[in-house]
């Protein structure tokens, strides 16, 4: 669509390729002034103080503009102490005063600090000291403010000189319409790179607000000329904020622009419909153009959605706008539902107005997507976590007021969503530095969620949602006047079903439980917010801190230290329901599954915090015990145990539960009883034109798996299975983790990937039946890489995730119609086999076979999850026709690119080796051998063994025989092989020893180091480092009052021995991997380390 001066973004403007004859704010001025004389420039109202009298109203052409302007300007410049081109700052509310008294400003050559009203007297202050500003224009209403912001000042009264209006109390259209000409009053002279005002953030994240300048070419200068002579607008955003771009928009296109009397008025309904009732009857008079656009932030545009009236004016707009937040979807959906041209705006002080969703209005009604096209050439979205893109402005945008990449570009911290079928359309997301950051380390914006709670009743004036440095979040539900007397179990019975959609739909660490939402007493006043209606957030979480403290110390059901052990069942019953938040309690029986009824990791740490309850003796109960534990039976069969002092026999559990999961998931396999192996390939065919399906390829190893099969002759085509909800955001993640890597993307990327937006816990892979048989009998190699490394997770959450994917993807290669049927690869870990020596004499190597006994794994849910992967696999080799066809690779520590340095920066070692930065130190690991292997080294092993010809003369196609010396029985082993570096001769020490003159650090003993990493949780500046992720792990790994902290480090240890005789004849590259890991390769991990994390 053709865009009009309400919805041209820069972009757009900048393809019209127009010359302006005007380059400041009072050159546009003059010239309209000169050009446009008695065009309609701006409405004003002027209010009664009773309902009955009529308001007067006054709409001034360019010709009052300007005239007024020089008016003030005269009147003002003797009353300054600041010289020209220095900063005066401006605290009035949005009127005339303030249009005039700007305007004045920069005619003189000043640059104006616009200060929103809702600033604090410190703020205030801050903001002058920031800008050097010597003289406070401000309002009579804003005395008081003006006054105590002195106060804040060290210098006291001299901190700066504070000026009244300088036609405070006349009225100023009257001057205007009195004086019959300007007055000679020469203008300063100033340039279009010249700062013309200053913005500033609200501070709702840190508490400290930011000036934000803008030049008279970004304000005026890259603006569309366009014909707005018969489109007015309305806004009822403040001047001192959004409202400015909406003046400046429609005065370069001679538009009218009427203002709400923000001064006079509060923003209700009812008072917005009756500006734009009385500009629509002027309008018929003939006197000016119809009022088509409406301009307000979200909440304005809440309370008219909300009002008859306001619903009616809205549905007579041509477009009605909104921005400066986000407008909850579900009253963006009824707007449009109910014939409203509704569009979102965006743009940001530092690079103007970017996008719109302006779009066919009677054919498409998705308003929340923004269109990045026509005009966005240089907005570029980079993908990021959970299917999320980054706003990135490259150089070449016409407006850039500050750049924050070393090629040029602003990366803009915000987060959008790519629509699933319309091109170059994105919905707003979050922001990434305004997310609140739980003490996981996970991060989400709390924002659209506060708005869609409120949104779903009336009984809600506000919502607050806290969670920053706790293991969870919770909501403090602010009661509207409405709400006042009602009780606090209504209020939440009437939100909670509101909350558990939106648990559905978001992200499992965002969620909220029912008893995290805690209804407050009715406040008249009690959020302060910005002037876009935004939660100043920093200010209300100290303002509601008790309150905050207080939902984490709540008392949960059965808070009875006394309970006896006959009725902990029912007491574990009631915290459950309470945790996970569901009204169905009648379907949770004491051996329901947890994890099926809905308990998430968030539910999880709030049912482990009500059963420290039962236990006050013990100092802690395991972090994963109500993962571990599965069910009710369970937990509440280990807690007594605990209290009668009895073995909890949790070992012996786990490995039941390995046993169990094997039998459960091998007994899914599409097809059973066929042993007779495979008829093998012909030896002597060609390898080429391969088809390759790749899980995993956005992580560390897949990465680089992909990167080197999309370079690699002999493959035709590669299917990728990553996990997202379109085609367009997987796609974004998988070159995103390839361009993050410093791995190129070739030409040839989209030609030979087919990249699949999958769930492979869905047992078809949640692909349609088509896509399914056609990627079954398509195929010829399955790598499957895709494992979540978490080493906090247990072993029931993998079940249901993992390795339910891994029995579905082996259904995939049997329901292949090709003979053989295609070869299947499963990426396992070391950490399979870990405590293979409390099965084995010290002295065994570890084998390159499965090995049956389930004890041999390490003990993190991680680890035995990889046995249990292994032992399915042998179980498909064992009974279905992919006998032959399965092998495993064993992956040790891997470790940063043999060239780069480029790590995994969720990885153990690398957020060891960081927390040097904040501690100054690092842990003393003693001997601890190093036997790291490069991340590609391990790429191209894996390559050698899925692509080459084996050294033994076995074809790609085949691993049904590994050597031709050894017997029929092991012959039929399942092939593994391990991909670890064979030099044991490295250690710790020589790491530390490397490092030591090139970084300052101390050695300490394991102990002190978790003190001081523990340490980091309570100082503000650090509570947020990565490293703190797996502090739990660390503990458990090392920590001396674990007493089992060898056994847990399975993942960090590299002192046993593994066979790697037939793993040299596959992958020849790991033979020659002795010697990677000198002093140089080390320093080039240490500054990947030092500058990524």
């Amino acid at each position: 669509m053709e865009p009009n001066y309400f919805t041209c973004t820069l972009g757009q403007a900048k393809m019209l390729g127009q010359r302006k004859p005007f380059r400041t704010v009072t050159e546009l001025v003059d010239i309209k002034a000169e050009e446009e004389s008695d065009t309609p420039a701006v409405g004003l109202y002027a209010p009664r103080s009773t309902a009955e009298q009529n308001w007067k109203i006054q709409v001034l052409t360019f010709r009052d503009i300007q005239r007024g302007s020089a008016i003030v300007a005269a009147a003002i410049a003797k009353n300054l102490y600041s010289s020209v081109g220095e900063t005066v700052a401006l605290l009035c509310p949005s009127s005339p005063g303030f249009l005039f008294t700007w305007l004045a400003l920069m005619r003189l050559g000043y640059s104006v600090l616009l200060i929103a009203p809702q600033c604090s007297p410190s703020a205030v202050s801050y903001l002058c000291k920031t800008c050097g500003v010597r003289d406070l224009i401000y309002d009579d209403i804003y005395g008081d403010l003006a006054r105590g912001t002195l106060s804040e000042c060290p210098g006291g009264t001299a901190a700066f000189h504070l000026v009244s209006l300088p036609i405070a109390a006349q009225d100023m259209i009257d001057v205007i319409n009195g004086s019959a000409a300007s007055p000679s009053f020469p203008s300063a002279t100033v340039h279009e790179n010249d700062t013309a005002y200053l913005h500033h953030t609200s501070g709702t994240s840190s508490g400290v607000p930011k000036p934000i300048s803008q030049s008279h070419r970004a304000a005026v200068g890259l603006l569309p000329v366009l014909d707005g002579s018969q489109a007015a607008t309305l806004t009822t955003t403040p001047l001192y904020h959004g409202g400015i771009a909406d003046l400046f928009r429609a005065w370069s296109s001679n538009a009218l622009i009427w203002l709400f009397p923000g001064k006079e008025l509060p923003i209700t309904a009812n008072n917005v419909c009756k500006c734009l009732d009385i500009a629509m009857k002027y309008a018929k008079q003939g006197s000016c153009p119809t009022v088509r656009y409406f301009s307000s932030v979200p909440y304005v545009l809440q309370m008219m959605a909300s009002d008859h009236e306001g619903l009616k004016y809205l549905r007579c707009m041509d477009i009605v706008g909104v921005g400066g937040a986000a407008l909850p979807s579900k009253v963006g959906i009824m707007l449009v539902e109910q014939g409203v041209n509704l569009i979102s705006r965006f743009g940001s002080a530092e690079c103007g107005f970017l996008m719109s969703s302006h779009r066919e209005y009677c054919k498409d009604r998705e308003w929340e997507y923004l269109r990045s096209a026509p005009g966005g050439e240089f907005l570029h979205f980079e993908a990021r976590e959970d299917g999320l893109s980054e706003l990135v402005i490259q150089q070449g945008w016409p407006h850039m007021a500050k750049n924050n990449r070393e090629d040029g570009s602003y990366a803009t911290s915000d987060l959008f969503m790519p629509h699933s079928s319309i091109p170059d359309a994105w919905r707003y997301h979050s922001r990434s530095d305004s997310q609140l950051t739980l003490i996981t380390g996970k991060k989400f914006d709390p924002a659209p969620l506060e708005g869609a709670i409120k949104a779903s009743s009336t009984l809600l004036a506000e919502v607050l949602i806290f969670g920053n440095s706790k293991p969870y979040a919770g909501a403090l539900l602010f009661r509207s006047h409405k709400a006042s007397s009602k009780p606090d179990n209504e209020i939440v019975d009437k939100i909670a079903p509101c909350v558990e959609k939106l648990n559905n739909e978001s992200q499992s660490h965002a969620k909220i439980s029912r008893n995290m939402l805690i209804p407050l007493a009715y406040e008249e006043t009690a959020l302060q917010k910005s002037s876009k209606g935004t939660i100043l957030r920093s200010q209300a979480e100290k303002q509601y801190a008790k309150e905050i403290e207080e939902a984490y110390n709540a008392k949960l059901p059965f808070d009875d230290l006394k309970t006896a052990d006959a009725e902990v069942t029912q007491a574990i019953r009631e915290i459950v329901i309470s945790a996970v938040g569901k009204d169905n309690g009648d379907c949770l029986t004491d051996d329901t599954d947890l994890f099926s009824y809905g308990a998430d990791s968030v539910a999880c740490i709030q049912i482990r915090h009500g059963l420290m309850r039962f236990v006050p003796g013990v100092k802690a109960l395991p972090a994963s015990v109500v993962e571990e534990s599965g069910t009710i039976a369970r937990l509440s069969d280990f807690i007594i145990r605990l209290r009668l002092g009895q073995d909890v026999q949790e070992e012996a559990d786990q490995v039941q539960l390995m046993s169990d999961l094997v039998n459960r998931c091998s007994a899914g396999f599409s097809e059973r009883g066929v042993t007779s192996a495979t008829s093998p390939p012909n030896e002597n065919q060609p390898l080429s034109g391969l088809t390759i399906l790749l899980t995993g390829p956005t992580g560390s190893l897949g990465s680089h798996v992909l990167h080197k099969i999309l370079q690699d002759t002999r493959v035709g085509q590669i299917y990728l299975l990553v996990r997202g909800a379109s085609t367009h955001a997987v796609r974004e993640r998988v070159t995103k983790a390839l361009s993050s890597r410093s791995l190129s993307i070739p030409s040839n990327f989209d030609s030979k990937t087919t990249i699949l937006p999958c769930k492979l816990s869905s047992p078809n892979l949640g692909l349609d039946a088509p896509k399914y048989a056609q990627l079954a009998n398509s195929i010829d190699l399955i790598l499957h890489l895709a494992w979540s490394v978490n080493f906090l997770v247990s072993l029931r959450s993998i079940a249901s995730t993992h390795l339910s994917g891994l029995q579905n993807l082996l259904n995939l290669a049997l329901a292949s119609t090709n003979k053989p049927p295609p070869r299947f690869m499963f990426c396992s870990s070391v950490a399979a086999v870990s405590n293979f020596h409390h099965t084995a004499p010290l002295d065994a190597s570890i084998p390159e076979h499965f090995i049956v006994d389930p004890r041999v794994s390490g003990r993190t849910g991680y680890a035995r999850s990889k046995w249990v992967g292994e032992a399915i696999c042998a179980e498909a080799h064992k009974s279905t026709r992919l006998r032959g066809r399965i092998s495993v690779a064993r992956v040790g520590q891997l470790s940063g690119t043999t060239d780069t340095g480029v790590w995994s920066k969720s990885e153990a070692y690398p957020l060891l080796l960081s927390s040097a930065k904040v501690t100054g130190v690092l842990p003393d690991l003693k001997h601890e051998i190093l036997n790291w292997l490069p991340v590609d080294t391990a790429a191209k092993a894996f390559i050698e063994a899925s692509l080459s010809p084996h050294g033994d003369g076995t074809s790609v196609g085949s691993t049904a025989s590994r050597t031709k010396s050894r017997s029929d029985a092991e012959v039929q082993e399942m092939p593994v092989h391990h991909v670890l570096n064979p030099d044991m001769t490295v250690r710790w020490s020589d790491l530390v020893r490397w490092l030591a003159p090139h970084a300052e650090f101390k050695v300490v003993p394991m102990d002190e180091w978790l003190a001081k990493l523990t340490a980091l949780q309570d100082d503000d500046r650090t509570k947020n480092h990565p490293a703190l992720r797996l502090l739990e792990f660390w503990r458990k790994a090392y920590g001396s009052e674990q007493g089992q902290g060898k056994q847990a480090a399975e993942v960090l240890k590299g002192e046993a021995r593994y066979q790697m005789e037939e793993t040299f004849q596959v992958m020849p590259v790991l033979e020659s991997a002795s010697g990677l890991m000198d002093e140089t390769y080390v320093l080039r991990l240490w500054d990947w380390v030092q500058a990524e994390l």
